[in-house]
């Protein structure tokens, strides 16, 4: 092979059924990371079955799809030896001409994504699948095995560069979060001290919840659009309307669950450092809606401030109340009644107090907001830049024997 050609992937793999080797390692599969060994991730919570005898057997260079999530990136050519769920398509390499390396990049550039969004079968999104059959068909740019390994070599450069920034910005978004939630705790805490025996329920006027219908995975505005808003829309105590899934056209909205200026939203279910989250929303979205996993509670104002409600609720006392509270046989989906949330003590002062410590947070957590937004959009920048520059590369868009 001397020159690049469009060679389909059936020619380039071909599938493995080797079963029954319950003694390897397991391993999983991300959109973001490719194929790692699942023990790697503190934050992988699904739980491995007893038996484990239907789990292929993956070898290094091997090309494991996750059938159902293939259409938005989660594939790679594994680095390890272990086994991966039978659900999976394991597929090994049929050609020599080809580097591991390069095929990693290549099959998981915006393009061939594209492709297996195309070749995906099913209903709904959440139902879709990539089979072999189909994903066999697809064409990929092939250059010369030398070429190959210089893209690659290119790109393992670029990219470890890009992801230091990504990982040290989101090292500085948890440290300033810690920060702001300090400084928030500091003046709920210098305010007037009391133990009247309020309950939150005694200044709720109206609790809404949503629903959780199948949606695309992608954002939708919430103006123009309808959205489905997720659990971590109120992480962090601040509202992110952006955290939200589009909901399908063949879906009926529901107009009475959309959030309104002033609710504080809740979260029902999420990992247990994050179950209860409570932000307030500062902005009006006539079209985004609540799921099941997040409540509204309308407050009587004339009583509390939503902000200063939402801020007592993010202290180390609520949230050590609120993690005793939530229960879940997985640390990954842990569950609060709504119930429980409205008996959590709510001690408030006189309202206008409320507004002054309100307002004392905002002046001193403003510099803060900033930076973590900016920090935010440079997170996003930077990988924009990271799926642009291997689509890029592995296209022949950039000319990799220039660089460097």
């Amino acid at each position: 092979m001397t020159a690049t050609q469009n060679i389909r992937l059936k020619y380039l793999y071909t599938p493995s059924g080797d079963a029954n080797h319950p003694s390897e390692e397991v391993l999983s599969v991300y959109r973001e990371h490719g194929v790692i060994p699942k023990s790697s991730r503190s934050d992988n919570y699904n739980k491995t079955p007893e038996s484990v005898e239907r789990y292929l057997l993956v070898r290094p260079g091997d090309l494991v799809v996750n059938r159902m999530k293939a259409w938005q990136g989660s594939l790679g050519v594994s680095s390890y030896r272990g086994i991966v769920s039978g659900d999976y398509e394991v597929l090994r390499p049929a050609s020599t001409a080809i580097s591991g390396r390069y095929m990693h990049y290549a099959l998981r550039s915006r393009h061939m994504i594209g492709e297996y969004r195309v070749r995906s079968t099913g209903i709904r999104p959440s139902q879709w699948r990539l089979y072999w059959d189909q994903m066999g068909d697809i064409r990929i740019s092939l250059p010369p095995l030398e070429e190959q390994e210089r893209i690659a070599d290119y790109l393992d450069h670029e990219i470890t560069q890009i992801d230091t920034l990504i990982k040290e910005q989101q090292q500085l978004v948890e440290m300033l979060r810690e920060r702001r939630g300090a400084v928030s705790t500091a003046e709920i805490n210098s305010g007037v001290s009391l133990t009247t025996g309020q309950r939150l329920k005694h200044v709720v006027t109206g609790v809404t919840q949503g629903w959780s219908p199948q949606c695309y995975p992608w954002p939708a505005d919430g103006v123009e659009a309808w959205g489905i808003l997720k659990a971590g829309a109120a992480n962090g105590g601040m509202f992110r309307p952006h955290e939200n899934k589009e909901l399908p056209e063949d879906q009926a909205p529901r107009p009475d669950s959309v959030v309104q200026r002033g609710h504080l939203v809740v979260s029902r279910a999420n990992t247990r450092d994050l179950v209860g989250s409570a932000a307030v929303v500062e902005g009006d979205f006539p079209r985004l809606m609540l799921s099941d996993k997040l409540y509204a509670f309308d407050l009587d104002e004339t009583k509390a401030d939503p902000v200063y409600v939402a801020t007592v609720l993010g202290t180390p006392r609520l949230r050590g109340l609120i993690e005793l509270e939530a229960t879940g046989a997985s640390p990954s989906m842990q569950n609060i009644s709504q119930n429980d949330i409205l008996n959590l003590p709510m001690d408030l002062p006189a309202v206008d107090v409320q507004h002054q410590v309100v307002s004392h947070i905002r002046e001193q957590n403003g510099r803060i907001d900033t930076l973590i937004t900016e920090s935010e959009c440079l997170i996003e920048l930077s990988q924009e830049r990271r799926a642009a520059l291997i689509t890029a590369a592995v296209t022949g868009q950039i000319d990799v024997s220039q660089e460097g």
